[in-house]
């Protein structure tokens, strides 16, 4: 049921309401008609111009599945699902590009609509969210003193409490979003065939493990100019890889 679900969705590129739909319907006639790496490139296109336009990284993503390039595709549907976490279209082919690396969306055992709820708002959205509930709980609090003559105001003192409390359970979810999630800090393998895991940052260090392509990884050190270390918490073990061989999310 699954795979044919994803091949439904494969067959129906996206529209992206910013984008020419000209361009799209000329990029999407290309997909259709089975030229994939053609409208890859367009769709590319759109991103370099576009970096926050979930739909084009969605419509990359169903090209490269098309082009059995499954790294490269694992990396645009999360850019979209980071962008776009409430879409059903983009967790659903997702979630299948993960399982194909033996990963899924949903951790094993976590209730789906948990999942959902968790990831109800992108990171962009919950920073907006803060911000305008620091804002109410700051108005809210000064006008529950000035109004009525410098005598205090229940209600907008109730406001001000409630927004307050808003916030702490925003910025809460927010630090547990970036401390937990596998999104957070985090890049995947594009390398055709995965990429070794070195003991240090250099050709002459041992390889000892490796990460396969489209596999999600935890990018702890950036220092080095050509190597990442990352982590795979899954296994317990990091390492060293080439830093062309992960694109950060």
């Amino acid at each position: 049921m699954k795979k044919l679900l994803l091949a439904f969705l494969l067959c129906l590129p996206a529209a992206a309401g910013a984008v020419d739909p000209g361009e799209l319907a000329e990029l999407n006639d290309l997909y259709r008609s089975g030229q994939y790496q053609e409208a890859l490139d367009g769709y590319n296109r759109i991103i370099a111009r576009e970096p926050a336009n979930e739909w084009a990284w969605y419509n990359a993503g169903n090209a490269l599945f098309r082009l059995n390039r499954m790294g490269p595709a694992v990396h645009c549907y999360a850019k979209a699902f980071l962008l776009d976490p409430r879409s059903q279209d983009i967790r659903a082919n997702l979630d299948f590009a993960l399982r194909q690396t033996g990963q899924s969306l949903v951790p094993e055992g976590a209730p789906a609509a948990l999942h959902y709820a968790y990831y109800l708002l992108s990171e962009p959205e919950l920073k907006a969210l803060a911000l305008l509930l620091f804002w109410l709980a700051c108005l809210a609090g000064a006008a529950s003193f000035l109004l009525d003559g410098n005598k205090w105001s229940p209600a907008a003192g109730r406001t001000a409490a409630a927004a307050g409390a808003l916030l702490l359970l925003t910025a809460a979810w927010l630090g547990a979003r970036r401390a937990a999630s596998p999104f957070s800090s985090a890049g995947v393998v594009v390398k055709a065939g995965g990429t070794r895991m070195l003991s240090g940052p250099g050709e002459n260090f041992k390889t000892y493990a490796s990460a396969p392509e489209g596999r999600l990884v935890k990018i702890l050190d950036t220092g080095d100019i050509s190597y990442y270390e990352i982590g795979l918490p899954t296994e317990g073990i990091k390492g060293w890889a080439l830093k062309s061989d992960i694109e950060k999310l």
